[in-house]
């Protein structure tokens, strides 16, 4: 068992809790009862939450898979967390909606470093 991947996964899948239960009554609820936004607007930002909870369960289930040894899964994972860190990081600034906005990409961090940290042996 490679326990960097399987710290990595188990960060992942709380993170995907976090999402889906927290960013579900934070985001999701208010948006689809939000009947002011365009109707294209309001079902394709849910479908991309909705696809966001998927991935973020995917990132957790290949880092898993590589804890068990399928290092070919653990790259996914770890790759899946670099670009979300990545993304979540410099979004609020390109945005200038600042990081007390929108923390989220500090979060995926830890993730791919855990990961990064058993690609290179850790």
């Amino acid at each position: 068992m490679q326990w960097s991947f399987l710290a990595a996964a188990a960060l992942a899948a709380l993170w995907m809790l976090v999402h889906a239960l927290a960013g579900g009554r934070e985001c999701a609820r208010p948006l689809a009862r939000d009947r002011q936004l365009p109707d294209a607007v309001r079902e394709t930002t849910l479908l991309c939450w909705h696809m966001v909870t998927g991935f973020l369960g995917l990132m957790a289930l290949f880092l898993f898979l590589g804890a068990r040894g399928t290092e070919g899964m653990a790259l996914a994972g770890t790759a899946m967390a670099a670009v979300t860190a990545a993304v979540g990081l410099l979004l609020p600034l390109l945005r200038r909606a600042g990081y007390g906005l929108l923390p989220q990409g500090w979060l995926f961090v830890p993730v791919a470093a855990l990961g990064a940290w058993g690609l290179w042996g850790g």
